[in-house]
């Protein structure tokens, strides 16, 4: 038996929808869009008429038609950077779910993430997420499209008073990483920092050695190292500072010379330094514990695995839907702490 599909007609509308369903047309959108997610009666109605008479919504005369066009605008430096990778895995299931769609922008430098927020604009988005390309002030740019659009800034620098922003809280994390050292065992610790120049990154510079001295460890100005977020940094940097602490492994005071801990500012960087600490025959976590930041999926195949501290993802992605929908008149600025997930590499020896 061959079936062939029915032909559309060109007097289907919603009306004759509503009509056939004995429903209002309202009705007959919100089961359509799947904003009424209740599957009864009514529901198998609209969804039996809607067959018989070949209709399908038209989204793009939908917006047309309205203010809103359920499409939601996302904008990252780049589609490899753990947090922006982990936010479009949350974000994208989530709106689908309130029948929205996702439109994605990617620009890893200022000039590039203003033409593709122009672009997102463009498209009369509901609003937009956006993630600022390292070491940018993306306010100027933001304050160009935020009178009309909603907008919400993840991490970053915000000076501005017209976009939402929602930021991981980096002295909670700080605070918590020096803490869990400490209880630990160990006397002495290390920051790899990122490299970028900013008061945010002084003001956590800042905060390490605040946390260091109250939690009574030892650390030296010249252990603190700066630079890209990368395996190869990390293993540069921890070559530097334990392979010439190591013909004086004899000592009591060691701890002085050599950090006993490190506090990286991404997964790759602890994952370098791990290397590092094992072409010197050094033990991780007996001679050195290491806390990393991302908690990506590195951070589950290394051997020890990485303590890492995990972005709170799934609230950063539900304040930002919560503050677009309140609309660009009411901006906020929300501050989530990260969770410290502890594994093997930092754990009392």
């Amino acid at each position: 038996m061959v079936t062939t599909a029915k032909p559309a007609s060109a007097a289907a509308s919603i009306t004759n929808v509503a009509a056939l369903a004995n429903v209002s047309t309202a009705t007959v959108s919100r089961v359509l869009s799947g904003k009424r997610t209740k599957d009864d009666d009514i529901a198998r109605r609209v969804r039996a008429a809607a067959e018989e008479l070949n209709y399908s919504v038209n989204y793009a005369a939908s917006a047309l038609r309205s203010d809103v066009t359920n499409t939601i605008g996302l904008l990252i430096p780049s589609a490899t950077d753990p947090l922006s990778a982990q936010l479009l895995d949350e974000l994208e299931p989530m709106i689908d779910v309130d029948a929205q769609q996702l439109l994605l922008g990617i620009g890893a430098t200022r000039e590039l993430q203003a033409e593709r927020l122009e672009s997102l604009t463009a498209r009369n988005v509901d609003g937009l997420i956006v993630i600022p390309a390292p070491g940018t002030d993306p306010t100027d740019t933001l304050e160009r499209f935020a009178r009309h659009t909603p907008i919400v800034q993840v991490g970053g620098r915000q000076s501005s008073f017209r976009t939402s922003m929602v930021s991981i809280d980096e002295n909670a994390a700080m605070e918590a990483s020096v803490r869990h050292l400490a209880e630990s065992g160990a006397r002495s610790v290390a920051y790899l920092a990122g490299k970028d120049v900013s008061f945010e990154s002084a003001e956590l510079f800042a905060m390490f050695h605040t946390q260091v001295r109250s939690r009574t460890l030892f650390t030296r100005n010249e252990w603190s190292q700066f630079g890209e977020r990368t395996v190869q940094r990390g293993f540069h940097c921890a070559m530097r500072l334990f392979g010439d602490a190591l013909d004086r492994s004899g000592r009591d005071d060691l701890y002085r010379l050599r950090p006993e801990a490190l506090i990286c500012c991404d997964d790759a960087v602890a994952f370098g330094a791990m290397i590092a600490l094992d072409a010197l025959d050094l033990r991780v976590p007996q001679d050195v514990r290491i806390v990393g930041y991302g908690d990506s999926p590195l951070a589950m195949t290394t051997m020890p695995q990485l303590t890492s501290l995990r972005p709170p993802v799934q609230q950063i992605v539900a304040e930002a839907l919560r503050l677009i929908a309140a609309g660009p008149a009411t901006p906020a600025h929300i501050m989530l702490p990260p969770q410290l997930i502890i594994r093997g590499s930092s754990r009392a020896a």
